[in-house]
């Protein structure tokens, strides 16, 4: 049996973050919230079906980055030797650069399916 979009969300949101086991409810919940999240963004008679697999991409990079931007605290390590023992953290700056090209990537897969929740003035004159 083929997994359900919300499972196939949660898999690569896992894969993509390296969730371990006491991290996997919050993803989950995440997961779920992002999934809401999108589908109130689509526009009028575009169902989350007719996007499937930008769908499925967007919400677990935006479900990915989410619980990565959770649990970072700004650094993270980034190498680890043993030998002489060498720890190298990952700067906020390049976690942050990290974090929202996944937020961007999902926002421009679901582009043609979602309204852009922008704001605009129409009608107005100076």
């Amino acid at each position: 049996m083929a997994e359900s979009m919300s499972g196939q969300i949660v898999s690569i949101a896992c894969a993509l973050s390296k969730a371990d086991e006491g991290e996997k409810a919050l993803l989950e919940m995440i997961c779920k919230a992002q999934e809401e999240r999108l589908a109130r963004t689509l526009k009028e008679g575009v169902t989350r079906e007719d996007c499937e697999s930008a769908f499925i991409c967007a919400a677990a990079f935006l479900s990915a980055a989410a619980i990565e931007n959770a649990r970072a605290g700004g650094e993270e390590v980034s190498s680890l030797r043993a030998g002489d023992l060498t720890v190298t953290k990952r700067s906020a700056g390049e976690g942050s650069r990290r974090l929202n090209a996944l937020r961007e990537q999902a926002w421009a897969l679901m582009r043609p399916y979602t309204t852009d929740g922008g704001f605009c003035f129409r009608g107005v004159e100076a």
